[in-house]
């Protein structure tokens, strides 16, 4: 059994200390070869020590998780990350999500929490340490086939191009006087699937076939075709897809083609090939990214709000589902118009989601959030987040009986909770805490009590105000004011008092006083 590297970050020392006690490192076939107490600390370590696979809280001073993540995923990107993360980190959760890590444990977590993450780890380092065995063979078996076809385009290929290589893509002379990059991606591949790809671009490339010449290198593949026109190396690109996808079913493919040019503008090439790629996401699967795709004209318009999505819960809470559903596709639409980067866009859909969703217990939205991100397209993600919608609207069918009940009863204890909160009101409420248009509490609430919201909270202010007076004989006026939720007008608060109670504060203390006597 192979031995893994791993290392330990965590700014809490108890946490620390107790997870480098507890967990069983030797059994799972680890090694522990180092703690640490910040980001920092731990991007110096990684940088001396190169762990196979690091264990990491997400928020620490100096140098948080992600951008220790981020770092270390740009030197070396087949390093692993389990993230540890309390329940208010969802948003840097969902950003280590974005830089690929699969693994997340919310504090407080055990050992065997932990083990499993680790596990899968493992097995995923396994599999990758086979792959790459097997491809090292078969690439030292098809030397000859790889020294025809791949050194110029697999230049490209590596990220970044030394500058003393980027010289031997200028002559070209191997390559059609104007031709354009077909530029194929996948998301995780097995060392078979690998191989066939291979297989696939060896079969395709050469005098009298679709391809020039082709690279593959990890997960990217790469190949030139004369110049035709658009339409035609599109072709040759559907045909590429069509018999990768056939001997690799459930290979989940990212294509493009680039604009035409001179072999010398290779590099140029390459990059637009990339860009394109990067909005293939607002295709179907399967479609072929060009230029096209990034007209200006598709450009111009504004991305959405994310803060359509409160209007969306709000609509959810309200039973209003169509409006909901309403809501949802002009979202789509707009974001489909704007033709923002995919990062962008996933950020936007991700803020929607968190608002639709902020109910939910943090485990399940993490886990929603992570099948989300693994999903291709913009259509796929739409179709995704409308059935969480349906979902919803199910839920609140199912419970519409009760819900104006549960929603008043909240609505109390959190009136007696932040009583003397001066900016309390139906608006607070319902942007703060309860997600739901002011209006509509405010009917609600007289629905269900018989009573108007302003009224019912004066009334409980005045009874505090009244046991205030009568406990606290030594406090001033403007302090019971104050403490009652009247904030500081002192004379505000003796003509409510009076209203409700036909006494001044002073007059009604005096009152008590003879009652007492």
């Amino acid at each position: 059994m192979h031995i893994y590297n791993i290392l330990l970050v965590d700014d809490e020392r108890i946490i620390r200390e107790a997870i480098a006690r507890t967990v069983d490192w030797e059994g799972l076939g680890l090694a522990l070869i180092g703690t640490a107490a910040d980001g920092l600390q731990a991007w110096e370590q990684i940088e001396a020590l190169r762990p196979d696979i690091i264990l990491t809280d997400i928020k620490m001073p100096r140098m948080s998780g992600l951008e220790l993540i981020r770092r270390t995923k740009e030197q070396w990107p087949e390093t692993r990350f389990a993230v540890l993360s309390g329940y208010d980190e969802f948003d840097l959760a969902v950003g280590a999500m974005n830089h690929g890590v699969k693994h997340y444990l919310l504090k407080p977590c055990d050992e065997q929490e932990i083990e499993g993450a680790l596990r899968e780890i493992i097995r995923e380092l396994d599999e990758l340490r086979r792959r790459n065995d097997l491809l090292a063979a078969a690439r030292q078996a098809s030397d000859a086939w790889l020294t025809e076809r791949e050194p110029l385009l697999a230049l490209l290929l590596e990220e970044p191009l030394a500058p003393n290589k980027a010289e031997l893509l200028r002559p070209a002379k191997q390559l059609e006087s104007k031709l354009r990059l077909i530029f194929v991606q996948w998301e995780s591949a097995t060392a078979c699937q690998e191989l066939r790809v291979r297989e696939v671009a060896a079969a395709q490339s050469g005098a009298g076939r679709p391809l020039g010449q082709s690279a593959v290198a990890g997960n990217r593949l790469l190949a030139s075709v004369a110049d035709a026109g658009l339409a035609p190396a599109v072709a040759a690109a559907e045909r590429l897809r069509d018999e990768l996808l056939s001997r690799c079913p459930g290979l989940r493919l990212t294509l493009a083609v680039s604009d035409a040019g001179p072999p010398d503008a290779l590099a140029r090439l390459y990059k637009d090939a990339l860009a394109y790629a990067a909005r293939a996401f607002y295709l179907g699967a399967g479609r072929i990214a060009t230029s096209e795709l990034a007209e200006p004209a598709l450009a111009a318009a504004a991305a959405p709000e994310a803060a359509r999505g409160e209007l969306i819960a709000a609509a959810i809470r309200t039973g209003d589902i169509e409006g909901a559903r309403y809501e949802l596709a002009a979202f789509f639409r707009a974001l489909a118009a704007a033709r923002c980067d995919r990062h962008t866009s996933l950020s936007l859909i991700l803020q929607l989601m968190t608002a639709m969703l902020k109910e939910t217990p943090p485990e399940e939205l993490l886990r929603k959030t992570a099948q989300l991100l693994s999903l291709p397209t913009l259509g796929d993600i739409e179709s995704y987040i409308a059935a969480e919608l349906e979902s919803a609207g199910q839920r609140f069918e199912a419970s519409a009986m009760h819900k104006g009940t549960a929603v008043v009863l909240r609505m109390k204890r959190l009136i007696a909770y932040y009583l003397t909160h001066e900016e309390l009101s139906l608006q607070w409420l319902g942007q703060h805490h309860l997600y739901m248009n002011a209006e509509y509490l405010g009917r609600l609430f007289r629905k269900e009590t018989n009573e108007k919201f302003s009224l019912y909270l004066t009334r409980l202010r005045i009874e505090r105000a009244k046991e205030l007076i009568a406990i606290e004989t030594e406090s001033k006026m403007y302090e019971i004011a104050e403490r009652s939720g009247f904030g500081g007008d002192q004379q505000y608060f003796g003509n409510v008092f009076k209203k409700y109670t036909g006494y001044s504060p002073l007059e009604y203390r005096k009152s008590l006083s003879g009652q007492q006597r």
